[in-house]
């Protein structure tokens, strides 16, 4: 009875998020066009070959929403941000510059090692006697301990696309990946048969939930999208995007907090 009691409430839990999207889509079908650049593949957040991802979709739905229609393009995160102070997108990815939006998601990045070293990670300056490999711009997200400890440690590096660090830890050339627990895990499936992915992981959770933003050229662009978070998170919708990628339900909307497995 429970598997059944399961598969029902799945379900409606899909057809939620189903009736959601076109009503959104259908609300403003000839909205101004809006540019705007997110992140790089990062399943489950974004799948850009498959335009979908939960990250995506919370963007384009929340742009629909307040009245635009999203034209998105994707970038690792810093060319993101210079093609928003080149006048390239209207939005960027971002945690600084332009006008900042509320935070529409929250990654949890962690300090991966194989167990099987048998490290001990109690907090970020720690880092600094380990072989690094974070992801493209983690010094700017991930605190002021953090930024110190990349500065001085020469065998930190930054990566994209994120899928090199999964590459560096597994085959011995990183001692530590600094990457959301998620997007590693999901991206082990994309390694091939060349790496060895059966080695137990160790993460430490040294870092608080990176919040992510959306920079603005124009205040009124940026209201607008904080209105909608705001709508899309009275009617369940983080919900459903929760269940939809099997992720855990968010908590303190219009945050998602993916946890560390």
């Amino acid at each position: 009875m429970k598997g059944i009691h399961t598969r029902h409430r799945s379900r409606r839990w899909a057809a939620l998020l189903c009736a959601l999207l076109p009503a959104l889509a259908a609300a403003v079908p000839d909205g101004t066009p809006l540019r705007v650049a997110i992140g790089e593949t990062k399943a489950p957040y974004v799948m850009a070959e498959e335009r979908r991802g939960l990250e995506y979709e919370l963007v384009t739905a929340a742009l629909r929403a307040a009245g635009y229609q999203p034209q998105v393009s994707f970038a690792p995160n810093k060319r993101a941000q210079q093609w928003l102070a080149a006048g390239r997108v209207d939005a960027a990815i971002a945690n600084d510059g332009g006008y900042l939006s509320d935070p529409y998601i929250t990654y949890q990045n962690a300090a991966i090692t194989l167990c099987r070293r048998q490290l001990r990670l109690d907090a970020v300056p720690e880092l600094g006697r380990y072989r690094v490999a974070a992801f493209q711009n983690a010094r700017r997200f991930l605190g002021p301990d953090y930024a110190a400890m990349a500065a001085g440690n020469p065998d930190y590096v930054e990566q994209s696309p994120q899928i090199t660090l999964n590459r560096l830890l597994y085959s011995g050339r990183a001692d530590v990946a600094v990457s959301d627990i998620n997007v590693f895990l999901q991206l082990n499936d994309e390694l091939g048969p060349g790496l060895d992915t059966a080695p137990s992981l160790c993460p430490f959770a040294l870092f608080p939930p990176t919040p992510y933003r959306l920079a603005f050229h124009d205040a009124t662009a940026r209201d607008r999208f904080n209105q909608a978070l705001r709508r899309l998170g009275q009617q369940g919708f983080y919900e459903a995007l929760a269940k939809r990628y099997r992720l855990p339900a968010p908590q303190g909307r219009p945050w998602f907090k993916p946890a560390l497995r």
